[in-house]
């Protein structure tokens, strides 16, 4: 019987051993970087729970920042530095990838309530419009226990984390450390990393603009100049808007919205009149600066990292437009009431004159790194 015992209680502290070290293997290597903020970590994993680390970096920091971007991955690269020069305000980078307005609002009031904010860049990648909410998609995308759950949602959530499959931990911890610190955006500044895309640009920029711009090009303009574009999203994301600057008005924040420039392959995703009639209805609750549509810059793939993302020179570009020392004409416009009509039926007819280009032609000629409307 004796024997019996202590043989259980062997086993129990096996158990117990292994377990506490299978968590500590996880909480350690933290793929998803879960854990950066009790690290003490300088950098997070962009393609990880961003979501969480942020929100808890912020919680911690509350007075290193007054004001926040909000938004989706294009956001990534408007520069906190330059906000704050414009605004005399200490701006952090919130962005999260694949951004919704589920997102924005349930992150808006939560930074308003906790970490004190007093103001808010909100931009808008037009693309919201066909989700409401990405939590289903993906574990990371869905809000952080931290933000929106009670104790016992945010210690399921901590035990969750240190559970995780050991063989995708122990993957990630043999990744190569240059290859993964590509892929690191700055949790400090929460600005997003473009170092990588950047080398091989300077090595061959042709090359580049070839591989990671314009392979859907072609077919993208099938698209665009064919069927209309489901935006199933459309009516919450108004009514989010109207409760997020309904609770920024009542708590004395200031909330700025912006639509961020658009590669003309992307365009596809939502351009048509009922998403004519979203921008109508956006205007009628708030002022837009909108840096979408069929511009020369929209046209130059040398602006853009990739089909879906532009490049940290036209981000500076926009919030020097904004505060009104942009240099370039009509890159972007100030959407309201007054002039929303007009500046819809301007982009129609830009619509038509390249509809009519691609019918004739079969393509849309580009703009090149030699005219104008590229970005330097």
């Amino acid at each position: 019987m004796k024997k019996s015992k202590q043989w259980l209680l062997l086993f129990f502290a096996i158990v117990f051993v292994g377990t506490a070290a299978f968590m500590a293997i996880n909480y350690q290597i933290d793929d998803t970087g879960y854990f950066a903020v009790e690290h003490g970590d300088e950098t997070v994993d962009a393609n990880g729970y961003t979501r969480a680390a942020k929100s808890k970096y912020l919680k911690k920091n509350a007075d290193s920042c007054n004001a926040v971007v909000l938004g989706g991955s294009k956001a990534g690269v408007l520069s906190t530095e330059r906000l704050s020069e414009y605004t005399g305000k200490n701006y952090y980078n919130f962005y999260t990838a694949y951004g919704c307005f589920s997102d924005y609002l349930t992150y808006g009031k939560w930074l308003i309530e906790t970490a004190g904010i007093e103001e808010i860049t909100l931009h808008l990648s037009s693309i919201e419009v066909q989700m409401y909410d990405r939590s289903s998609v993906n574990d990371i995308y869905r809000v952080p226990a931290f933000v929106d759950g009670n104790l016992l949602d945010v210690a399921l959530e901590n035990l969750n984390y240190l559970c995780r499959n050991i063989e995708t931990s122990v993957s990630y911890a043999l990744e190569d450390k240059d290859e993964k610190a590509n892929g690191m955006d700055s949790l400090i500044t929460g600005e997003r990393n473009y170092s990588y895309p950047y080398q091989l640009i300077e090595e061959d920029e042709q090359s580049y603009i070839k591989k990671y711009v314009l392979p859907r090009y072609k077919k993208n303009l099938q698209k665009l100049f064919g069927k209309a574009p489901s935006v199933p999203a459309i009516e919450k994301n108004i009514k989010a808007l109207q409760e997020l600057k309904a609770f920024c008005d009542k708590k004395g924040v200031t909330l700025k919205v912006v639509i961020g420039p658009t590669f003309l392959a992307e365009i596809y995703k939502f351009e048509g009149e009922d998403y004519y009639t979203y921008l109508k209805k956006l205007v009628e609750i708030t002022d837009i600066w909108d840096f979408s549509g069929f511009t020369p810059e929209n046209l130059n793939p040398y602006n853009f990292i990739n089909e879906g993302h532009y490049k940290n020179v036209v981000a500076d570009e926009m919030v020097d437009t904004m505060y009104g020392r942009g240099n370039r004409e009509n890159f972007g416009i100030l959407l309201t009431k007054d002039n929303i009509d007009d500046c819809l039926q301007n982009r129609r007819d830009a619509y038509e004159d390249l509809k009519k280009e691609y019918e004739e032609t079969g393509t849309v000629q580009l703009q090149t790194k030699e005219d104008e409307s590229y970005i330097s």
